[in-house]
């Protein structure tokens, strides 16, 4: 036994002078040893982690980084009229008004009070979007999509403008695209299931699945105060395509509609939330009085001629409303927003009556607004970007409320970033993809949400399944909001289909009905935790 205990002890004590060459650079043993505890500890800690969930969470933290860097290029936001809106409602003692989303004035109300800024929302909205991104990576993997388009989505979501810059903006839009991204995300795996069967689903994670689409129909509601037509419109939508399942779409569908009117109609008027100037909701209808007014102004009467002078002047109604593209012209100048909100009914009524006298032209006032929802090429008036840059008199909002100018907020109502190259960097990539040449593609709504219609069309086609059209609810219902109410051609009413659009174009590459089944169902169980029942 002693010559076997000694034969085996050389080899160990054999290469004895290694220790005494790492004695002389003490300095490599060190950081050797840091780097071995480290790659343990790391080691450790994604061993942790299910085998499902590494692809997934990978995906989200990947994106989340790419984020930030936008996120601090911009800190603590970028901001726009609206935002120094919010701010003023929130700090001033200025009655709260129900015209912004009441939920979305709270979070920037909690983030000033907190931080003193809004980096808190803004790094919020960050981890929120690339949580979903993650989620929607899981359901990906269901449709056989090899991992490496996957994270090349999520990092060409992460560095475009349009749709990763979007995320730092201080901006009620923000949630309320997070909204469609995250519907989008639910419907993925919803449909994955229902492609796969009973025997490959797993109960407890449909029940996550439909729980996330309800949240994400539950954020709709809550950022816009039209939220909740997306949310009716998706279930109407969505009954088509997964018809057997429509007791569990209503469900998902009026939960977050009635919690959105009970807020709106209950708490927030208790807690002295005002409800904004009639005339503020029935603007769509002002406009189409205007732009019927300066295409056939023989069609009124003298008595709705007398009654509209009463507002502003018949010049300013023609004038104004001649520009169909944007409802804001309408309302601001020579009009008495007082006098609309006393005259709100005749006007409705005369709105009525306009629409049975001349109800093409109305039709073409509505689609003339809703321009950037449809068409692929800019009309007349093209699609207005948002800006990076900072603007002294906050936005023009300074203006009519010189007080911002003293508010303890002003200095942090601008991004300034927490490293002045990064910031640079970002506003060249920003500005350079924003030249009118790309904005019908990159910038214009109307381009992905027919991307994301082919890319659904193509995969339903070759599956022979009319599941596979649920894909397309997200983007449908949100098109289709804009197309019914759209004031004005700006890029952030159409930002969720782009979103949406965006993160879809994984599905090129999905492989199903090509013989990778067996993959589909071992990449989703591996990715997403669904097992084989």
């Amino acid at each position: 036994m002693s010559p076997v205990s000694t034969s085996v002890s050389h080899p160990a004590s054999g290469p004895e002078p290694e220790p005494q060459a790492a004695a002389a650079a003490p300095g490599a043993v060190r950081d050797g040893s840091l780097r071995g505890r480290a790659g343990a500890a790391l080691r450790r800690v994604t061993g942790r982690i299910p085998p499902r969930l590494r692809f997934p969470l990978g995906v989200a933290l990947l994106t989340q980084a790419v984020l930030l860097v936008w996120w601090a290029a911009f800190y603590p936001g970028l901001m726009s009229y609206d935002t120094i809106a919010y701010t003023f409602e929130t700090t001033s003692g200025h009655p709260w008004v129900d015209d912004h989303s009441i939920a979305y004035d709270s979070a920037v109300w909690l983030s000033l009070t907190v931080t003193g800024d809004y980096a808190l929302l803004t790094f919020a909205q960050v981890l929120v979007a690339g949580a979903i991104v993650g989620y929607l990576a899981a359901g990906l993997r269901k449709f056989a999509v090899g991992p490496r388009w996957i994270v090349a989505g999520a990092l060409l979501f992460a560095v475009l403008p349009t749709t990763g810059a979007f995320t730092v903006w201080v901006w009620k839009d923000v949630p309320f695209v997070l909204g469609a991204s995250l519907c989008f995300a639910a419907l993925v795996h919803l449909t994955a299931d229902a492609l796969r069967g009973p025997r490959h689903t797993r109960l407890t994670g449909q029940r996550r699945d439909w729980l996330l689409l309800s949240l994400a129909l539950l954020l709709t509601c809550l950022a816009r105060n039209n939220g909740f037509l997306t949310a009716l419109i998706a279930g109407a939508v969505l009954l088509f395509p997964l018809r057997r399942a429509w007791r569990r779409i209503l469900v998902a569908v009026l939960v977050p509609v009635v919690l959105f009117f009970g807020l709106d109609l209950g708490l927030y008027p208790a807690l002295g939330v005002v409800k904004p100037a009639n005339y503020a909701g029935n603007t769509f209808f002002y406009a189409d009085i205007a732009y019927v007014y300066s295409k056939a102004p023989g069609t009124f009467t003298p008595a709705d001629t007398a009654l509209m002078a009463k507002v502003a002047p018949l010049k300013h109604w023609s004038s104004t409303g001649a520009d169909c593209y944007d409802t804001d012209y309408l309302t601001s100048g020579g009009f008495s927003q007082s006098a609309a909100n006393r005259l709100n009914r005749p006007l409705v009524r005369l709105f009525l009556r306009t629409v049975k006298r001349s109800p093409d032209v109305v039709l073409d006032a509505t689609l003339c607004r809703a321009h950037p929802a449809w068409a692929v090429f800019p009309g007349a008036d093209p699609i207005s970007v948002p800006g990076t840059g900072w603007s002294p008199d906050l936005y023009g909002y300074a203006r009519s409320q010189p007080a911002m100018y003293t508010s303890k907020y002003y200095p942090v109502m601008r991004p300034h970033s927490l490293f002045a190259p990064l910031h640079g960097a970002a506003r060249f990539w920003y500005s350079l993809l924003t030249v009118p040449q790309l904005r019908w593609l990159l910038w214009g709504g109307a381009v992905w949400c027919y991307v994301a219609y082919l890319l659904v069309l193509r995969l339903a086609w070759r599956l022979r399944r009319t599941d596979v059209l649920a894909l397309a609810v997200a983007t449908a219902a949100f098109q289709l909001t804009v197309v019914v109410g759209s004031p004005s051609p700006l890029y952030r009413y159409m930002a969720g289909p782009t979103l949406v659009g965006v993160l879809a174009l994984p599905l090129l590459f999905s492989r199903l009905g090509r013989g990778a089944d067996a993959e589909a169902d071992s990449g989703a169980d591996a990715g997403a935790g669904h097992e084989p029942g």
